[in-house]
């Protein structure tokens, strides 16, 4: 059976420096230490299989390292530059040293998937993989048998945002009911600025607190509520960005 520091020295770029070993991180493109630091000796072990093995990056998965106080965390990649509103980690991965009990961090976990809304966490030390999942309010842990299990749980979790993607798309065409559709899931609060144009304007409109009823869209636009509208005066949507603009 292949050691931690066998499988280390094979697949990364190990190089000697004033007495110290060193690697490059994959993602962050700088050197780093690895001497006496045996939870990134793990953690440089998984970013090699998610970019070099998982078949995942970069088309379908984006990479953030030591982000929000997390050891790693995975978010699907963008498919349409219009189309970028605010998403949660589909994955936040946190690693541990080759003898840790993983079960000791549940909580850890846990309380990440809580905080960022995330539906999947992972623990890993090389010689165990736990993964929890998050069903209403309620965690699932499962053993996996290796890293290949990974990708699947991935793919799962993202084809929600496929499916919103499709319907962008739809509503930039001037598809009424998609536009509805998003402005319900991503529209209702400040968290996304939603720009859309409607017949007769010359130029597109920012808003957001989109309301639907009565067959009415009610939105606000530098904090005054604007006259709605409906599926009669609305022309396409132009792009849905998180934050304000």
């Amino acid at each position: 059976m292949t050691s931690l520091n066998e499988e280390i020295f094979k697949k990364l770029n190990i190089y000697n420096r004033n007495y110290a070993e060193y690697t490059k991180c994959l993602i962050r493109g700088r050197e780093i230490v690895i001497d006496g630091r045996p939870e990134e000796k793990v953690r440089q072990l998984f970013i090699y299989f998610l970019v070099n093995e998982s078949e995942l990056f970069p088309n379908e998965i984006i990479i953030k390292v030591e982000s929000n106080n997390h050891d790693i965390e995975l978010y699907r990649s963008v498919k349409n530059e219009y189309f970028k509103p605010y998403q949660p980690p589909v994955m936040i991965v946190e690693v541990k040293r080759e003898e840790e009990n993983l079960q000791n961090h549940e909580k850890q976990i846990q309380r990440y998937l809580k905080k960022s809304c995330s539906k999947i966490g992972i623990l890993y030390n090389y010689h165990q993989i736990i993964a929890y999942t998050k069903k209403d309010k309620d965690f699932m842990s499962l053993h996996l048998n290796s890293l290949r299990d990974i990708p699947p749980l991935i793919l799962q979790s993202s084809n929600k945002l496929e499916k919103d993607t499709l319907e962008f798309e739809k509503a930039v065409s001037g598809n009424f009911d998609s536009f509805v559709y998003l402005i319900n899931k991503y529209g209702k609060y400040k968290l996304n600025t939603i720009i859309f144009k409607l017949k007769g304007e010359e130029l597109p409109i920012f808003g957001s607190f989109f309301e639907f009823q009565d067959n009415k869209v009610y939105y606000v636009k530098d904090t005054k509520k604007q006259p709605s509208f409906n599926f009669q005066d609305f022309e396409k949507l132009v792009f849905i960005t998180y934050g304000q603009m």
